[in-house]
């Protein structure tokens, strides 16, 4: 169930991102048909289509701090944790030179730099998107 798991994440996220960036501007009137719209791609043809969860996603505007087009992130993230792990996993888990980088590359860092920067910096490249499908076991 885990391509099942990805694609409600992307689904999420899109529709998420869609909604914010979209939306305002598409003078659509029926929110159900936009999000379906949207986000026929990511989800089985039935014969009845279930309304949209978009009523219930409360990440999406339910505070002024909140996601507002971010949800997309947690996917990232996962990305970036499926892909960190390699390297330790290329060097030995418990290497304590990997360890130490990783803790002053990326985490004694914090937000005093760009993440993209920290990331490249820990891995000697930029993120593979493809480490998180290898991790849950959707290519080889």
């Amino acid at each position: 169930m885990k391509a099942s798991a990805n694609v409600r994440q992307l689904a999420l996220g899109k529709m998420d991102l869609e909604l914010h960036i979209h939306w305002p501007d598409s003078a659509e009137k029926d929110l159900d048909a936009f999000v379906e719209n949207v986000l026929q791609d990511y989800s089985a043809k039935y014969k009845t289509q279930a309304k949209s969860n978009v009523f219930n996603f409360s990440h999406l505007f339910s505070s002024p701090t909140g996601y507002a087009a971010g949800y997309y992130s947690y996917k990232w993230a996962e990305v970036l944790d499926a892909d960190a792990f390699t390297r330790f996993q290329k060097e030995g888990i418990l290497n304590a030179e990997t360890g130490r980088d990783f803790r002053l590359k990326i985490l004694a860092k914090g937000n005093s730099e760009d993440p993209a920067k920290l990331y490249e910096d820990f891995m000697h490249r930029a993120p593979d998107p493809d480490a998180l499908l290898r991790r849950d076991g959707l290519i080889p």
